[in-house]
């Protein structure tokens, strides 16, 4: 009876590991219009409103649908297999012609990347991705201008679909030029690092001995109460617009920073 109980209990060990191993990522549910999903908080209000304005204006033109998505984390996926799902999961693009685009931001990871749908393949290709995020989101990303990133990324793609569908430059998007990265912070040795963090860890140890931690919980409280930066999708007019039934096929590129 023990063994049969071991074994049980080793077997369902074992399920739980395959099964987490196998599990889906965990994509946000879209709120708003699809053309941006902020989960990571990275865009204001205004930053929105106008990429949903553009995103609708395509949408309408072509039936093609380019899509912004930020979230804190990737939890145990990789990029390639969480910009598919979440594409896969917002129907991004025509049903017919699956002419979506998806460009993912991942925070802490630092990882980005544009996930094509099957028939934008040929106008946005591995390559033309891969150029589009070298040039106008890598330099910002690493100067820490994640709006300024997301919004020249996602008007660069903007363009190439504009092209694609023969609009005409009066449809295209002027995208600025991104500045080279900057390396004007103040810069530590490991020694002086090392002595910022014992400084650290003494004015916390003497806070919690005289001050029964005070003063950390109210640093704590004032972080929180003005660290944060709009919310997920926004837009206006004639309710929300979803997903139009596309699919992908894993073309695209990513990149980290």
């Amino acid at each position: 009876m023990k063994f049969l109980a071991s074994f049980a209990l080793l077997l369902s060990l074992l399920c739980n590991t395959v099964s987490v191993a196998f599990a889906a990522p965990d994509i946000p549910n879209p709120v708003g219009d699809i053309y941006v999903q902020d989960f990571a908080h990275l865009l204001n209000d205004q930053e929105k409103a106008d990429i949903n304005q553009m995103g609708r204006k395509l949408d309408d033109e072509t039936k093609a649908q380019v899509a912004i998505l930020t979230v804190n984390s990737l939890g145990d996926s990789d990029v390639e297999e969480y910009a598919n799902e979440a594409f896969r999961k917002y129907k991004l693009g025509d049903k017919k012609l699956n002419n979506g685009v998806l460009i993912l931001l991942a925070k802490k990871e630092q990882k980005i990347r544009i996930e094509v749908g099957y028939g934008l393949e040929g106008a946005i290709t591995d390559i033309k991705s891969g150029e589009i995020i070298d040039s106008y989101a890598i330099p910002n990303l690493k100067n820490g201008k994640y709006d300024t990133a997301l919004e020249s990324t996602y008007k660069a793609v903007y363009n190439q679909v504009v092209k694609e569908y023969d609009l005409g430059t009066d449809f295209e998007q002027k995208v600025p030029k991104a500045a080279p990265p900057s390396d004007s912070g103040v810069h530590f040795t490991p020694l002086q690092t090392l002595l910022i963090a014992a400084v650290i860890v003494g004015l916390l140890i003497l806070d919690f001995v005289f001050f029964k931690g005070a003063i950390t919980q109210f640093l704590l409280n004032f972080l929180v109460m003005f660290g944060g930066r709009g919310g997920g999708g926004g837009g206006s007019g004639s309710g929300p617009r979803g997903g139009g039934g596309g699919s992908s096929g894993g073309g695209g590129a990513s990149r980290g920073w």
